[in-house]
């Protein structure tokens, strides 16, 4: 993962401070936001690194299979999971539960059956025998959907005591340039192919794309770009096409031109057309920008100062 980003570097240090002692979280994002880099994040974090890491649909979990149980009898002197490979591979490890917010309510009462065994374990002192962490990765916020009673009350509970908000790309724009450099030297590597990242007149086209893909979606421009550019650098010429129906609303002021490299403007840019969408509220604007209030009256007064330079 990566961010310089005040809304990461939040993350980030939440993600520090709370690994060690991890057993259940939820990570909440919309698509392509990189919620199971998060959770092998976590994992890094956490006091075992070297532990299995394993991932595994919950519906596929939770599916209820005739004469199967998902929850070990009591009475059995070790857990047989050869029906459930994810809960065996994953003892003593993290496992990581994606599209939980999928799960039909069955399915939901498998889980929940399921979690409170593990808690059962940890009182018996029987770690060998379950993982150490259960991730829940999700597209939508579970606390929403167990208010709209999609799902259930109690399993919301249970997952999102600790919970993990992966931004959306489009609210963390000042790490594109960042994420731009590190898929160029990715690609290098992979490809064999001397990318250094991007020409700073295409950063401004960048920006003004809503990404609705997130960092995914940015991942995939960035190679694509990198397969045609002839050089080292990838220029605006080398960028696909972004779908222009998607594109943000038009900021306040009267637009800087295409080729604008400045990086002040361009955030100013940003700024504006996140304020035009909240009619003007800057508290709003603030956290949707995932920045204080006090940072954004700064962000404009710099950039104000600049423009008049």
């Amino acid at each position: 993962m990566a961010g310089r980003s005040p809304v990461m570097q939040r993350l980030f240090a939440q993600m520090r401070h709370i690994a060690r002692h991890l057993r259940i979280a939820a990570l909440e994002g919309e698509s392509g936001t990189g919620k199971m880099l998060a959770a092998r994040t976590l994992h890094q974090f956490g006091s075992n690194p070297l532990s299995p890491f394993v991932s595994c649909p919950a519906g596929q979990l939770c599916e209820a299979q005739p004469g199967l149980a998902i929850v070990p009898s009591p009475s059995a002197a070790k857990p047989d999971f050869s029906a459930f490979p994810a809960l065996r591979q994953s003892c003593s490890g993290t496992l990581v539960l994606t599209r939980v917010d999928e799960l039909t309510p069955a399915q939901q009462a498998r889980l929940l059956e399921l979690l409170q065994w593990i808690d059962h374990q940890h009182t018996l002192r029987a770690l060998e025998t379950i993982p150490h962490r259960i991730l829940c990765l999700s597209g939508q916020p579970l606390r929403k959907l167990a208010s709209a009673a999609v799902l259930r009350a109690d399993l919301a509970s249970r997952l999102t005591t600790i919970r993990f908000t992966l931004p959306p790309l489009r609210e963390r724009l000042e790490d594109i340039p960042l994420l731009v450099d590190l898929f160029a030297v990715q690609f290098s590597s992979t490809h064999g192919k001397p990318v250094r990242g991007l020409n700073p007149q295409a950063l401004p086209r960048l920006l003004q794309h809503p990404w609705p893909g997130n960092v995914r979606e940015l991942e995939s421009i960035i190679h694509v770009a990198a397969r045609s550019c002839h050089g080292q650098w990838i220029r605006p010429i080398d960028l696909p096409p972004l779908n222009p129906a998607l594109a943000l609303p038009a900021p306040l002021s009267k637009p800087a031109p295409m080729d604008d490299p400045n990086l002040d403007r361009a955030i100013l840019r940003h700024i504006q057309r996140v304020l035009a969408r909240v009619d003007g509220n800057k508290l709003r604007a603030a956290k949707l920008l995932g920045i204080s209030r006090s940072t954004l009256y700064r962000l404009l007064d710099s950039a104000s100062v600049t423009k008049a330079g």
